[in-house]
């Protein structure tokens, strides 16, 4: 099917590009990520002429929160921080719905693309690892300020590719593989399923980017269950011990020490920083305030969500080195974590009632194709910020090249019938 369709040229491969590359700013921001999204799919979404109604809807639910928060905090409008929250929500979004509404041409062509920019990852990640291209910092510094040429190992961390930190550019890389695994993968998946998660262990060596990979594995072979956990779950701790983590080692010891569960819970909610507590206390709050904090103003909702729950901070490091022991301000880990706070309940039915009507075409493909659906809304609920469009770009592209399969195998049979 894309082997009839010619690739992008060298210019139109280097602009579609930008849009899976969120952490290339050209050092013209201070912001960690680009508005590619809105730039690019807007250029995109006046050749198509059309969008989502739900999308609609959810954009005027999103224009109607900051009108209702600006009444709310009159007297403290945070008008910077709302325009960056409100271009981050769509910067991802909006992206799903372009890629969503292009033609199939355009999207076998972004697929070839895709496959050429895995490949140059790989290639990067292993040179990066080898630390042969040191030389080239000034280059990745111009580029993404907070990036690097080399290896993060002497903070026991691996690779930025072309990211700021290495769980970034991890979780990005999974969903590229995603793609790739979905088109171009015939035959031996479980060996380059196997291949892929060392080269994550040895080269990215992100936490973050394991559990994400771990989880797409464990809806890959969900007949197997059990097993694969166990085999996912002793590799990763393995790999994360003689990989120079030793992040999980750490965690296990830790828990062996607790005389109860509340406490070896405690334990992992402080080995994973902000990201659990910040999840749980987003939603807590919405269950008291319906309809969010406001968009915008995350600095001081995030606060009263965190001592909503009434957790003990002097046992979280992360808000005892920078709290002193108190709540802080934090950015929640996912889309659907940072929106629940900000527009609350409301936000996020209306949310989903837009996903659901793009995912419920692709859901009756079949296993492969909820796989992609479910390790999609895996991220978006419990992984990463809120403005990168690259997972959301290569899930819908993946949906896409397996739907138009399924046309052609549904064709073929009506005809051979």
């Amino acid at each position: 099917m894309y082997k009839e369709i010619k690739g992008f040229n060298i210019l139109s491969g280097f602009v579609v590009a930008l849009f899976f590359f969120p952490s290339i700013t050209f050092g013209t921001l201070e912001a960690e990520v680009f508005p590619w999204g809105i730039i690019l799919s807007s250029m995109l979404l006046v050749r198509q002429r059309k969008i989502n109604a739900y999308y609609i809807l959810f954009l005027i639910i999103l224009l109607i929160n900051v009108f209702y928060s600006s009444i709310i905090y009159i007297s403290d409008l945070r008008i910077p921080e709302v325009v960056r929250s409100l271009f981050a929500y769509c910067n991802s979004s909006l992206c799903l719905v372009v890629f969503y509404q292009t033609s199939e041409t355009l999207t076998l062509k972004t697929i070839k693309l895709v496959k050429k920019l895995f490949i140059f990852l790989l290639v990067l990640g292993l040179l990066q690892l080898i630390g042969v291209i040191g030389f080239l910092d000034p280059i990745f510094k111009f580029l993404i300020p907070r990036s690097s040429s080399e290896s993060l190992s002497h903070v026991s961390r691996g690779v930025t590719l072309l990211a700021t930190e290495p769980a970034r550019a991890g979780v990005s890389l999974v969903f590229f593989y995603i793609v790739v695994r979905a088109v171009f993968i015939k035959k031996n998946k479980t060996f380059y399923d196997i291949a892929f998660f060392a080269f994550l262990v040895l080269v990215l060596k992100s936490i973050m980017a394991l559990g994400v990979y771990s989880v797409f594995i464990l809806l890959v072979y969900r007949i197997k269950l059990i097993k694969i956990s166990i085999i996912v779950i002793v590799l990763a701790i393995f790999a994360d011990v003689f990989g120079g983590g030793g992040r999980a080692q750490r965690m296990l010891e830790k828990i062996k020490e607790q005389e109860n569960l509340a406490d070896a819970t405690m334990v992992v909610v402080d080995l994973a920083g902000p990201r659990l507590i910040s999840i749980y206390s987003s939603w807590l709050y919405s269950s008291q305030k319906p309809l969010g904090g406001g968009i915008g103003y995350w600095r001081q909702t995030s606060v009263e969500a965190l001592n909503m729950t009434g957790v003990d901070f002097s046992k979280i490091n992360y808000f005892k080195f920078k709290g002193n022991s108190k709540a802080i301000s934090t950015r929640s880990s996912g889309y659907i974590s940072n929106l629940v706070l900000d527009t609350g309940y409301l936000g996020v039915f209306v949310f989903t009632l837009f996903l659901y009507s793009i995912f419920k075409k692709f859901w009756k493909n079949g296993r492969e194709s909820q796989n992609i659906i479910l390790i999609f809304m895996f991220k978006i609920l419990f992984i990463g910020s809120v403005g990168p469009p690259d997972a959301w770009i290569l899930s819908i592209i993946a949906l896409k090249y397996l739907d138009y399969k399924s046309e052609v195998k549904n064709n073929s049979i009506t005809i051979n019938g």
